[in-house]
């Protein structure tokens, strides 16, 4: 019987180990245990994990999953509003400690693609479009604790092995967004570095990374199209991003050869951000 070790279930299936750790607090994940009393995981687990994770995307909380995977709850999921709720609760009542708690704990307990994609990213468009002195101040506290978390989970991902990943903008609307891009790939497992200032036209020539995203938010000018292909022609491993970025990235021609591994979780976390 094949056995896996944490990193290796949660890579596969595309959430952090932080996560099956506060699965198993749960009780939703339990691992077994060889004669010597070490623990392992083997396929079973996979589809437990993707249970999981299907119940997550349509917004149901660990607290029910127990008895949803069991059967015993069949009520629709409530969807994300009392987490965004929450969060936007502790932006207006200025407490920037409890909402750094909740933070952490969302990233904690769910799969980095939810966390980003279903409810920070919604929130934050909610807030953005405000012109109220006091959601500019929730919205202010909120990027502030998402930053801070940002920075943690990149320190914590360079303590590991793993691809080297630089991330800078051409053109840049929101500096958040390059955060949360951050925290997607390291939680892939990639060493990342974040430049959260637009530089129209940079000199990657002392970058050592395996994978050089660059971020637009405005569509490449005649200068910048034409840097880009020079960066392309001299082997450097850049990849376009962002709003105006992915369009482009997608009119490019797919290489032939295969990917190597890290190019691999690469595409596939590029593909979750696309949809």
């Amino acid at each position: 019987m094949a056995r896996f070790n944490i990193d290796v279930l949660a890579s596969q299936c595309g959430v952090t180990p932080a996560n099956i750790r506060s699965w198993q607090r749960y009780g939703l994940i339990k691992p077994l245990v060889d004669e010597n009393g070490h623990r392992f995981f083997n396929f079973t687990h996979f589809s437990r994990v993707m249970a999981i994770v299907g119940l997550l995307e349509k917004g149901a909380a660990l607290p029910d999953m127990l008895a949803r995977l069991n059967g015993d709850k069949t009520s629709p999921p409530s969807g994300w509003v009392e987490v965004q709720e929450a969060l936007l609760a502790l932006c207006e009542a200025m407490q920037p400690a409890k909402l750094r708690g909740l933070i952490w704990r969302c990233g904690r307990e769910l799969p980095p693609a939810i966390f980003i994609d279903e409810i920070i990213r919604p929130l934050r468009l909610w807030l953005n479009a405000g012109v109220q002195q006091e959601m500019v101040m929730s919205r202010a506290l909120l990027d502030t604790a998402l930053t801070e978390y940002a920075t943690f989970v990149l320190a914590s991902g360079r303590k590991r092995p793993g691809g080297r990943l630089f991330i800078l903008a051409l053109s840049l609307r929101d500096p958040v967004e390059l955060w949360l891009e951050g925290i997607r790939f390291a939680s892939d497992g990639f060493c990342v570095e974040v430049l959260d200032r637009e530089i129209p036209c940079p000199d990657l020539s002392g970058i050592a990374a395996d994978h050089i995203m660059i971020w637009t938010d405005k569509p490449l000018d005649q200068e910048q199209q034409a840097l880009y292909q020079r960066w392309l022609k001299s082997g450097l491993p850049v990849f376009l991003a962002g709003s105006e970025g992915a369009k482009a990235q997608r009119s490019q021609v797919a290489p032939r050869e295969p990917l190597p591994a890290d190019r691999v979780l690469l595409s596939a976390s590029l593909s979750q951000q696309e949809v």
